[in-house]
């Protein structure tokens, strides 16, 4: 590292092993010995021995265990003071006390002892500086106690108690309590505290059977002899009946249509609306493809109500409860059972109707075996339209909105309502963003972006403005976003203006990043340096690196890169960067 200031210039090696100064002078050598010389002879030097004792440089070669441990004692009153004075504080702090009108009043300051220059104002204890009204400063001292590797981020309350140790004014906890709301990593990795965003948006009520269609998919089922592994349930949200389709977790949005042509379609005709979690399959290519089943063009909307009515999960739990019971020997053949545990499903009363399915589609109930055996009676046609007509407006009657806003009282409890406007920046839950995780996802951020919001969505959804490389639907329900709260522009510390909100990125912050084989790759800004280094146990691999200023990250997260880690098209910059390298050594030898 040092080669290129020490060719071609004299210099003088001092050194408290004696024995090297006559090593120049040995008539015979051994191999090693002259392997030495011969690299020593690129450079002019002279030996010059120095006694251990005089040596200051001695101690870096003595092990720790050698020496008396030299212990100092600092109280309590003292450390306020000496953390501060050793440091950049100090000029600053006393910088403040000139331009804030309170010290300049004497009968202000009677409480308060002046010490070196700084204002001390005992609590008991504690002798605490009292910091001046400068906000870039208290901003500061906040961040160091609260964004350094060994404060750890903590709360507003342990975050006052730290600063309260050492330091004083008069709006601390408020300023507390904005600075842990506005930092950008505690945003990110820690959980919403209190209600949870978003109240329950119920449905409308359906006029008709099978004029609104829920669909989801049963996963996680053992692969069945058939080759199938989910089902996908389908449930008319107004008789409550059910029809399930055995399938594949690869099934591909045109075949999702294909099974909801003939299992619905087919017998029920093409539906108003279909509700379902906004899963890949019922995208814009699921109504193309059955737009292309029925020869027609259709211009349906599928609902996206991410906050579902729980019908098609209240469904998904009875069949597999049932499921479990007729295929509890055999599970290998599950999918064999799906026809009658269908028939059961929808010859069951449904408590929210008071009916079964069956009766409010067909107007009777299904034959069943032990009904034939006792030969029962068929009702009179007009009793049978009396009865049916009855029963199908009991059962509106019983999903009219009084029922669906006791629903809405009990879900609600706990909740609060949260919107946004179009152009405020919110966090994403990572909770469902499968694609960001590499490995385990313990450790992944609980919150990503910030990014705008578009419009609202209904009364519990928001449309992002997402990058186009994440792939995913841009619609969430309110309680997977987090207003996301932005620090002052800049943040002085050390004297060098950093991110307030995050020390490791700028105040545009960082770009998408983009992915490749699983692993993320990272915009350069520019190429600042080159070295080279060697490596290995005998040093003899050498490696080219490179110091990296990232696009949208601060200077100190500046790093060397070794030259593997680039794309081809930086390869311009990286040569570039060799050549001012060499440049500089260059002009150091001449």
């Amino acid at each position: 590292e040092w080669r290129c200031y020490l060719e071609g210039r004299p210099f003088v090696v001092k050194t408290d092993h004696k024995p090297l100064t006559f090593l120049q002078g040995v008539p015979t050598l051994n191999r090693r010995q002259a392997r030495w010389l011969e690299y020593m002879a690129r450079f002019n030097f002279t030996w010059e021995h120095l006694s251990g004792s005089l040596n200051v440089a001695d101690a870096l070669s003595r092990h720790p265990s050698l020496h008396a441990v030299i212990l100092s004692v600092v109280t309590r009153r003292q450390s306020a003071a000496s953390e501060v004075t050793t440091s950049g504080f100090a000029q600053r702090i006393v910088q403040g006390y000139a331009s804030d009108s309170w010290f300049k009043d004497a009968r202000n300051r009677e409480p308060y002892k002046q010490e070196r220059g700084l204002w001390i104002r005992t609590d008991g204890e504690r002798r605490q500086i009292v910091v001046p009204n400068d906000d870039l400063l208290r901003r500061d001292i906040l961040a160091r106690l609260h964004q350094d590797p060994l404060a750890g981020h903590v709360g507003v309350t342990r975050l006052v108690e730290l600063a309260r140790r050492n330091f004083w004014w008069s709006s601390l906890a408020q300023d507390a309590a904005r600075f842990v709301q506005q930092c950008d990593d505690c945003q990110r990795s820690k959980p919403l505290s209190g209600k949870q965003a978003g109240l329950l948006q119920p449905l409308p009520i359906p006029v008709a059977p099978w004029e609104s269609v829920s669909l989801d998919f049963v996963v996680g089922l053992p692969p069945s002899e058939g080759g199938n592994d989910a089902v996908l349930v389908m449930v008319d949200r107004l008789t409550k009946m059910v029809h399930l389709a055995p399938t594949t977790t690869s099934v591909t949005a045109e075949q999702t249509a294909r099974l909801f042509f003939d299992n619905v379609v087919r017998l029920h005709g093409i539906p108003k609306s279909v509700i379902s979690d906004r899963g890949p399959q019922f995208g814009g290519k699921f109504w193309a493809s059955l737009g292309d089943l029925v020869n027609v063009r259709v211009n349906l909307s599928t609902a996206y109500h991410p906050q579902t009515d729980g019908q098609t999960e209240r469904m998904n739990r009875t069949f597999g409860d049932m499921l479990r019971t007729y295929a509890g020997s055999n599970p290998r053949a599950w999918d064999t059972f799906l026809s009658a545990a269908e028939f059961a499903m929808n010859n069951a009363v449904n408590q929210s109707t008071g009916q079964s399915p069956f009766f409010l589609n067909y107007g009777f109930h299904p034959a069943i075996p032990l009904a034939w055996e006792l030969d029962v009676p068929a009702p009179a046609a007009k009793a049978f339209v009396r009865s049916y007509n009855d029963r199908m407006d009991e059962a509106k009657h019983l999903l009219d909105e009084a029922a669906q806003q006791r629903t809405i009282e009990y879900y609600n409890r706990g909740k609060k309502d949260t919107t946004f406007k179009p152009g405020d920046s919110v966090l994403l839950s990572t909770k469902n963003l499968r694609q960001l995780a590499t490995g385990p996802r313990k450790l992944l951020p609980r919150w990503v972006g910030p990014y705008p919001v578009k419009r609202m969505v209904g009364q519990a959804a928001a449309e992002l403005v997402l990058p186009s490389n994440m792939r995913i639907h841009p619609t969430f329900h309110v309680s997977l976003l987090r207003p996301y709260r932005a620090a002052p522009d800049t943040l002085v510390t050390n004297g060098s203006n950093i991110s307030s909100g995050n020390p490791g990125t700028s105040p545009d912050g960082p770009p998408p990043v983009d992915w490749l084989n699983n692993e993320p790759l990272y915009s350069v800004e520019r190429i600042l340096d080159y070295h080279a280094r060697r490596i290995g146990k005998k040093r003899k691999w050498l490696v080219h690196e490179y110091l990296v200023k990232w696009k949208g990250y601060s200077s100190g997260q500046n790093s060397w890169e070794p030259a593997q880690n680039f794309t081809p098209d930086l390869i311009p910059d990286l040569e570039a960067a060799r050549a001012r390298a060499r440049g500089r050594c260059e002009d150091a030898a001449s």
